[in-house]
């Protein structure tokens, strides 16, 4: 089995987002500071991205204007540099979904092979048919991304079809009709030190699968098209795969895990969390 090292890399964040956008049925928890994230998997002779993040600067004025100023952004295009990698050097691009702030930057890693579930491009491909009456289904959902994927070259595009292999100790597992119809999680199973989960958007914040003020229970994601009985029991099994322990679930909207991972934080405000090492690699936090 081969071991990873792993960073969850924040290339933006909005410093009061209402919590009514991260828990299902709860109006009145206020706000939380919410970082945008990327992952990064990284073995001796690969360069996996969990996500891309996305780069708009209409979009941060958009963000800024809603949700207050304070926000910080940066393309994660030279953010993954903070890791010791080019844009060039990435192998893999895996997307949990297909939503903008996720799939936003495919095209930055031209040289990568990009998977995806065949189930999320087409609900995409679909709701996009069915007109304005339902943009709902398509609001948060990178608009090209489909177009995009058609037009890479022959061989760099995967559509899985529910359980994938990426490549040695790194696999994706569906989560269809969750956060979105196609959803996957990032499963990386290293030697060292055990199972990492990335888990895209089906877990905004700890508090998720902790419960609110970590009071046990869970409590579903907004912001949503799938099914909150789906999500409990998904998110229940998926607990359930790491023993128990929430910390191997790693988020990418959660500001607790600066706190709960060796984090570093750069001149203009954005962190880095470094989940794991392995051998042959240098902290990041040190360069």
């Amino acid at each position: 089995m081969t071991d990873h090292s792993i960073w969850i890399v924040e290339y933006g964040f909005i410093d009061r987002f209402p919590a009514s956008n991260l828990f299902a049925a709860q109006p009145n928890e206020g706000h939380r500071r919410m970082p945008y994230c990327f992952g990064v998997v990284r073995s001796a002779d690969r360069v996996i991205l969990v996500d891309t993040g996305f780069h708009d600067p209409a979009m941060h004025e958009r963000l800024a204007l809603k949700y207050g100023e304070g926000n910080v952004w940066a393309d994660p295009v030279d953010v993954v540099r903070r890791c010791g990698v080019g844009p060039d050097e990435v192998d893999v691009v895996v997307l949990t979904h297909a939503h903008f702030d996720h799939a936003g930057r495919v095209a930055g890693f031209p040289r990568a092979d990009v998977v995806i579930q065949s189930h999320e491009l087409e609900a995409l491909r679909t709701a996009e048919a069915r007109g304005p009456r339902f943009e709902f289904l398509v609001r948060s959902s990178q608009k090209d991304l489909a177009e995009h994927l058609d037009g890479r070259p022959s061989g760099t595009v995967t559509l899985a079809r529910g359980s994938h292999q990426v490549c040695d100790g790194v696999s994706v597992l569906p989560a269809h009709d969750t956060h979105t119809p196609g959803s996957q999680i990032v499963v990386v199973e290293n030697e060292r030190d055990g199972p990492w989960v990335f888990a895209g958007d089906n877990m905004y914040s700890y508090e998720n699968v902790e419960g609110l003020h970590f009071d046990g229970v869970l409590a579903p994601i907004a912001m949503s098209t799938g099914s909150p009985t789906r999500w409990i029991d998904f998110m229940d099994e998926t607990l359930s795969s790491v023993g128990g322990d929430v910390n191997r679930l790693l988020p990418f909207h959660e500001s607790r895990v600066w706190e709960r991972f060796p984090s570093a934080q750069h001149a203009d405000g954005l962190h880095i969390a470094e989940v794991s090492l392995a051998g042959g690699h240098d902290s990041i936090l040190r360069l």
